[in-house]
């Protein structure tokens, strides 16, 4: 049963790697935080609040932007790009626990209980971040009931999603594993066809199931050549979403497919 991915070490850097500011001018921040889904429900004066509070930063990829164990000095806001969000463990391997794409957060938890980050957040590609100063974000908060309830909410469903996750980690057939996982994208419990793109690399989704890529891969190619699914790069066509909910394992779609 693969459990776990290993991952460049960071212990040869003491602290995150540096960020480098984007060239633009601050005027334009609050323009930038409007644009953003996570944002849209907030008036305008708690934006210009929030501006005064906030850098745009480009991040390499590999560049760290949390370290487990350290405290978070800023909410960060994915404008573009790639986190991944993991646990490291022993023997230089890791544990992925989400993948932070344009539009989502990290570190909501963190900076409301006023806690040490619990993971190591690196850049999966050159990414775009809002990093919003701890102390303006809590402010804002605290200010306005609706979004802290609407933070609230975000948060619990991040909650949701990882217990999701975790379960279907916890199946041990890797066919199982990449099936459920294709699911979580059926727009509704009707829709027996539907498409989407994956949301990373290959090699990151299938750290997020704990398989290695080679295996995420191979799982894919026999879900297609039994008809299941079509793969054409990064897109993913569901042709039947109830009968690959009842596939548990590629003898269950040797046996379909007779």
């Amino acid at each position: 049963m693969e459990r776990s991915q290993p991952y460049s070490s960071l212990s040869h850097t003491a602290r995150p790697a540096p960020v480098n500011k984007l060239p633009i001018a601050q005027a334009r921040i609050p323009e930038t935080l409007r644009r953003l889904a996570y944002f849209q429900a907030w008036p305008d004066e708690s934006l210009e609040r929030l501006a005064s509070g906030t850098r745009i930063l480009h991040l390499p990829k590999h560049s760290a932007v949390a370290r487990k164990n350290e405290r978070l000095e800023a909410l960060n806001v994915v404008v573009s790009g790639l986190i991944r969000v993991f646990i490291p463990l022993p023997n230089n391997m890791e544990r992925v626990v989400s993948l932070v794409g344009p539009g989502d957060s990290l570190g909501e938890a963190c900076l409301i209980l006023k806690q040490a980050c619990p993971y190591h957040a690196v850049a999966g590609r050159d990414s775009h971040l809002l990093a919003i100063d701890a102390r303006v974000f809590r402010r804002e908060l605290s200010l306005d009931i609706a979004l802290t309830r609407q933070t609230l909410e975000r948060v619990s469903q991040r909650f949701m999603e990882t217990l999701r996750d975790t379960e279907i980690c916890a199946q041990r057939s890797s066919v199982l594993r990449v099936a459920s996982y294709l699911l979580l994208h059926r727009p509704t419990s009707e829709d027996l066809g539907f498409t989407f793109r994956l949301p990373a690399r290959k090699q990151d989704v299938a750290a997020k199931l704990g398989l290695t890529q080679e295996t995420f891969s191979r799982v894919l190619g026999f879900l297609d050549k039994q008809g299941l699914i079509q793969v054409s790069a990064g897109l993913i066509r569901i042709e039947d979403a109830d009968k690959l909910a009842r596939i548990t394992s590629m003898k269950d779609c040797k046996e379909a497919g007779q």
